[in-house]
């Protein structure tokens, strides 16, 4: 049995649309610079589309996209463009949401 790579797409904010690459190190933990961000609320759950303890479902989150740009991530949405660590992102997102988030 063989297996071949036909695309390759990371995620750099957790349940946010993602980004495809044309190719991609590998660590430990899989595609470096797959989801190593996450919408996060005060209670320590994060936004996706399932709800479980860890998670809390927030579709509104599906709105945004994500790709690393250099060293920094960029987030897109219908409200314009940020680069994660932008008190003004997570101002949007809280918006957005309902309640308080941040990434």
């Amino acid at each position: 049995m063989s297996n071949t790579v036909v695309a390759l797409r990371r995620y750099p904010v957790k349940s946010m649309g993602g980004e495809a690459l044309e190719s991609v190190e590998i660590d430990a933990r899989g595609l470096v610079g797959d989801r190593w961000y996450a919408v996060e609320d005060n209670e320590g759950h994060f936004a996706s589309g399932k709800r479980t303890r860890r998670f809390r479902r927030h579709d509104e989150v599906f709105d945004y996209t994500s790709h690393t740009n250099d060293d920094t991530v960029l987030v897109t949405g219908p409200e314009g463009r940020w680069q994660v660590g932008d008190p003004a992102l997570d101002a949007t997102l809280s918006n957005k949401m309902g309640l308080p988030v941040r990434i």
